[in-house]
């Protein structure tokens, strides 16, 4: 069943290359060769000599709103940053290039796979296992030549919304992190915030509240009958 679109891209990536697009203004493709999914490897592998590519490189985004899943998996340790993207703005930057695909990633049950349509080579870089289904991934791949290590794709600086921290960081870091991303040209006012999943105040406030709404306003707990 297909997902429901959405208005917005999150890309869960580090800092580092994090200052390389906004300097560069460049979103950079990279070789899966790397990725922890072995089957999602196996994909692009044969797709690449298929198709006979002396390169193929992807970078690798969500449709799903904020998890803990994302922040662990794509984004861990002490410089995880996630991306918003405008998704129309940003599909825009591939769209019209021949070398290009991009869209949202399908998801396919083991049982399947042997059966499924193969009519069209071009699905191949965008299926996963169904156990991958909520990573509601939506992803972009280029081709390139055998020289090609990577593949960089001009950034349209409107197409980006702001920048999260991961909750995971100490806040005196997101500020100076913060302080040295506002001085690249171009991005002064750009938006930069720190995800508060894991240190909610409303949500802690609420949960100081729970026990007096569960007791009638009294504050205190039923007492069960001897």
């Amino acid at each position: 069943m297909a997902r429901k679109p959405t208005p917005s891209l999150r890309r869960y990536t580090s800092l580092p290359v994090v200052i390389d697009m906004l300097m560069n203004e460049r979103i950079t493709l990279v070789s899966p060769s790397a990725w922890v999914d072995a089957n999602d490897r196996k994909a692009m592998a044969v797709y690449q000599e298929h198709l006979g590519h002396g390169f193929v490189g992807a970078v690798c985004l969500t449709e799903a709103p904020e998890t803990f899943h994302h922040w662990q998996v794509f984004a861990g340790g002490s410089a995880g940053v996630c991306v918003h993207f405008d998704k129309a703005r940003f599909c825009a930057m591939f769209e019209g290039r021949p070398n290009c695909l991009i869209g949202p990633v399908d998801y396919v049950r083991i049982a399947d796979i042997a059966t499924i349509d193969a009519s069209d080579i071009h699905r191949l870089p965008f299926m996963k296992r169904a156990g991958f289904r909520d990573e509601a991934e939506f992803r972009a791949i280029a081709v390139g030549g055998d020289e090609d290590d990577v593949i960089h794709i001009p950034l349209d600086r409107a197409a980006v919304s702001r920048i999260t921290f991961s909750p995971t960081i100490p806040p005196v870091l997101v500020d100076t992190a913060r302080r040295l991303l506002h001085q690249l040209p171009g991005w002064e006012k750009l938006r930069i915030v720190q995800s508060r999943l894991t240190d909610s105040v409303s949500w802690q406030r609420a949960l100081e509240k729970y026990p007096a709404r569960h007791a009638g306003g009294t504050g205190r707990a039923e007492k069960k009958s001897g």
